[in-house]
């Protein structure tokens, strides 16, 4: 799906344009729609003041909507025996570790992390709603004041520092956010998931620090030194 040029309609809509994209871009379980991808220049890097702050609740909200979606589906799914069968152990987790569930949500939702292979089975487990949705706002909240941050910060150096035009500002902006997109979905996550299911939050999280500092250091200096060698 080609999010960018859908979006002059949600520009017109406004606030309601923003929530439905968000919304939209969250229920569909599994789905990789970069919506905040193009939202960071082309919307948030414009705004200011109240209406930056409306367009950053409107967008949590939405997002926040649209995972509820994903949980209810959970939640329903978790009736099916062949699904409860393949989620059981994740769920079995989950259950037995209720008070660091929303810690979790959290984090997951603060961090542009493939969060639905979390969610589905905190649904499955039947996790408490009302706390599901407020670690899921609070967390959506933070991820998008950090995407309102990083596009206001891009956009000052791309357009007041190095005094590129909006014309190729925002398409240079979009694509070096298309690349850090990229770099995260190259982390492990699959190998985050399994260490938090067998050691906690904290190993997880040293386990992510690992894959963050091999992607962007350890592998490039590899692949420099091999190029190197076969010159030298």
């Amino acid at each position: 799906m080609d999010i960018s040029t859908l979006m002059p309609y949600f520009r017109e809509l406004g606030a309601l344009g923003l929530f439905l994209l968000a919304l939209v871009s969250n229920a569909i379980p599994y789905s990789t729609i970069p919506y905040l991808v193009v939202i960071a220049p082309s919307i948030l890097a414009r705004l200011r003041g109240l209406d930056l702050l409306i367009a950053i609740l409107t967008l949590s909200a939405g997002a926040t909507m649209g995972k509820l979606v994903v949980y209810f589906i959970g939640r329903s799914l978790g009736r099916i025996e062949k699904i409860k069968n393949f989620t059981w152990s994740s769920t079995k987790f989950f259950s037995k570790h209720k008070k660091s569930v929303s810690t979790l949500i959290f984090l997951v939702a603060a961090l542009p992390l493939p969060d639905d292979v979390f969610y589905i089975p905190i649904a499955t487990a039947r996790y408490s709603i009302i706390y599901f949705t407020i670690a899921l706002f609070l967390g959506k909240l933070v991820i998008t004041i950090l995407t309102a941050l990083y596009g206001i910060s891009l956009g000052f150096l791309l357009e007041e520092t190095a005094k590129l035009p909006v014309y190729i500002s925002i398409p240079v902006m979009i694509a070096v956010t298309i690349v850090l997109t990229i770099l995260v979905n190259k982390i492990d996550w699959a190998g985050v998931e399994n260490t938090y299911i067998e050691k906690g939050v904290l190993h997880a999280f040293l386990y992510l620090l690992k894959s963050i500092i091999k992607l962007l250091f350890i592998t490039p200096l590899v692949k420099l030194i091999t190029i190197l060698e076969k010159y030298f």
